[in-house]
């Protein structure tokens, strides 16, 4: 474990607060090489606190003892091992917890023993990306050439210089959104640089090359000869290709040797070093007439760099998948984002990620609905009917899960589009502004379920009523529990009944479905019947019609079985209470600076309890909504046991805390909660009351 590292986990286990770790943590200078006795010589802030705070003191000395110990054991998410014969010949290997075998050597053993190392990774960003293509060629007839992109599109790089990065490969982190933000980025280039410094090692270049990139620091180049190098990147050696070509050009290395220097940079192996040393001192000289001192101090720049180095050809091919996503959430942003929802339906928190940034983008997402909804996610627009490109139609991956139907590489087969094929002019289709939500995403409703709902509803046209639902959809497939889903979520709603109706008449209308089935099945009809016209369909006999639910019962079933309210938000009636009486909001608490005080106001999504293995004391991460997005708040000791009574999901507080930016969503450390609407008595100072004399009488 590193020295931060250690700090919190020590700090933890000892029953510190977050807030108090962190202030420990963030004395440790950022190094990549750092270690606690390091950082007790150079951060004067560390070692007053450590000689003058005995808990301090206590949670650094456990420390020492733990330092460099492996925390804990992890397998590569993509490595796999070849060998020329069965590996269990050639090193030991166990059970993974999920069953999968692995090696119980790390890497570089392995590596020792001559076994072939490969990385297999699977992206599905590039399922993402082939399906906005389908969708574009099926809702606009235009064909995008993916691989043959303008690299100078403006809405792209604006997408980026914005912030609005969700979604877009590799950029989506809440410190990226930053960089972007400060860099401003104008070509693939710069996207690659930015791929290659957002590491935990070269991230303290980041604040010197956005001063260089806007001219506010002078380029100084250690030779005339770098800059043809280091140019592209503001005189700093990013990438471990530069440290190489710099090694070529300078000292006369060849590719081989100049492989073998970087390699021996990075592992910064003494002896090896000052032979590559010698080497390149002789090399300068000879080629370039560099002198020995200038020759070494351009040596300490390279070795410096190659520790932190990144393979440009590996940043410049995550590089353009970024582009490429940023081109078509900036220029498709419907087709994108129902490409992305899609692809997170199978976990509710990602997928209200991107409910939010449609929301964001002014693109609205329609309900579920059995008469028009496909499987999955598409684009829809007023007044036309869209074809879902994603819809499954049978064939390979069929009854799979859309997560599942991603993983493998299934593209399910395109539905032919009722829209023209013409691009521009008169005849051109509407604007995509609305997104259908996917039936598949909605829970406990299975793809095999939601295939028969599109099955039976292109034999026979639009579904009237439940009856006529339940009578013509196959009740194996679309079960008691699927139909429970549909009602609650409100993708019954275009039959014209209140949910709550339909929910209490259930019971009799699928006994009446199974009934006519079974009459089907046996080929009941009367003696004359064959010689007689069809009798007209017997009218559907309505039960009386039941009150709705209440709002509140509403709008628990859509958050649980969609992930996102459809009818209104608990918190719209608190809207003028969280106008008034708040500072900040789950969006605006995200610029502030760390540890700054706020009030704030939202709704308890989920509360998780836990108990401190150190004190044996209660905690609890509770999940806040407000009207913008979400935020968390962590409760501790005396806090817990003070608060626990409100800790209530879908009760409206009001927190005065502190606030942490760290990650992507604020963490709040509350002095102070209470219920919302307490709110005006607590805070409220003054009233006015102001009357019109002319309009009043004594």
């Amino acid at each position: 474990m590193g020295a931060k590292s250690v700090i919190r986990d020590v700090g933890r286990v000892m029953g510190l607060s977050y807030g108090e770790c962190d202030r420990l943590a963030k004395m440790v200078p950022a190094d990549l090489k750092m270690d606690l006795a390091k950082a007790l010589k150079q951060s004067a802030e560390l070692k007053a606190a450590y000689e003058s705070e005995e808990v301090t003191r206590e949670l650094i000395d456990s420390a020492f003892v733990l330092e460099d110990i492996a925390r804990n054991s992890s397998v590569h998410a993509a490595g796999v091992v070849i060998g020329d014969q069965p590996l269990v010949n050639l090193l030991p290997l166990k059970q993974d917890e999920d069953g999968t075998i692995v090696t119980q050597y790390a890497m570089g053993p392995v590596g020792d023993l001559g076994l072939l190392k490969m990385d297999f990774l699977g992206l599905k960003t590039l399922t993402v990306i082939r399906n906005v293509c389908e969708m574009v060629k099926q809702t606009q007839g235009r064909t995008i050439a993916v691989d043959d992109l303008p690299l100078d599109d403006l809405k792209a790089y604006d997408l980026l210089n914005k912030g609005n990065t969700v979604g877009i490969f590799q950029l989506e982190s809440g410190g990226m959104r930053d960089l972007c933000r400060k860099f401003q980025i104008s070509s693939v280039e710069h996207i690659t640089a930015l791929v290659a410094l957002y590491r935990p090692g070269p991230m303290d270049l980041i604040p010197d090359f956005i001063k260089r990139r806007h001219g506010e620091v002078e380029i100084v180049y250690e030779h005339p000869l770098l800059e043809s190098i280091s140019k592209e990147t503001y005189g700093v050696l990013i990438y471990q290709e530069q440290v190489m070509q710099a090694a070529q050009i300078l000292a006369g290395y060849t590719l081989g040797g100049a492989d073998l220097l970087r390699r021996a940079m990075g592992k910064k192996k003494p002896e090896e070093m000052a032979k590559h040393r010698s080497l390149f001192v002789k090399g300068a000289k000879e080629h370039h007439k560099i002198p020995e001192a200038k020759a070494n101090a351009i040596f300490d720049l390279l070795e410096k760099f190659a520790g932190y180095g990144f393979n440009k050809s590996h940043a410049a091919a995550y590089a353009i998948v970024a582009y490429q996503t940023a081109y078509l959430k900036g220029n498709y942003p419907v087709e994108f984002l129902s490409a992305m929802m899609t692809n997170d339906m199978g976990t509710q928190e990602k997928l209200k990620v991107v409910l939010d940034e449609a929301k964001a983008m002014g693109v609205e997402v329609l309900p579920p609905d059995v008469n028009d909804g496909q499987a999955f996610f598409y684009p829809a627009s007023t007044g036309t009917q869209c074809a879902n490109p994603l819809a499954p139609t049978g064939g390979e991956g069929k009854g799979e899960g859309a997560a599942a139907a991603s993983a493998r590489g299934v593209n399910p087969s395109p539905q032919p589009s009722p829209l023209s094929d013409k691009g521009e002019g008169e005849n051109a289709k509407p604007a995509l502004r609305a997104i259908r939500f996917g039936l598949a995403a909605i829970k406990g409703v299975g793809e095999v379920a939601v295939q028969g709902i599109i099955t039976a509803r292109d034999a026979g046209g639009k579904f009237t009523s439940l009856t006529d639902f339940c009578e013509r959809v196959d009740s194996r497939t679309v079960n008691r529990k699927t139909l429970e889903a549909l009602i609650k979520c409100g993708a019954c709603d275009s039959f014209g009944e209140p949910r709550a109706s339909m929910f209490a008449a259930l019971d009799r209308v699928m006994a009446r479905a199974a009934s006519a089935a079974a009459d089907r099945q046996r080929g009941q009809s009367s003696l004359f019947g064959m010689m007689e016209e069809p009798a007209a369909k017997q009218p559907v006999e309505k039960a009386a019609l039941l009150p709705e639910w209440p709002q509140h019962e509403l709008l628990a079933h859509e958050k649980e079985l969609l992930g996102f309210y459809v009818t209104g938000h608990p918190l719209t009636p608190f809207a003028p209470l969280l106008e008034k009486y708040c500072l900040h909001n789950s969006t605006t608490a995200k610029t502030l600076a760390p540890r700054t005080m706020t009030r704030i106001g939202g709704m308890i999504g989920t509360v998780q309890q836990g108990l401190s293995k150190k004190n044996g004391k209660a905690f609890a991460i509770v999940t806040l909504e407000d009207l913008e997005g979400t935020f968390s708040m962590l409760l501790f000791n005396e806090n817990y046991d003070k608060f626990r009574e409100l800790l209530v999901p879908q009760k409206a507080l009001l927190i005065v805390g502190e606030v942490n930016n760290d990650e992507d969503k604020p963490k709040l450390f509350p002095s102070e909660i209470m219920p919302l609407e307490d709110a005006p008595r607590k805070f409220t100072k003054q009233i006015h009351f102001r009357l019109n004399t002319a309009h009043l009488t004594p």
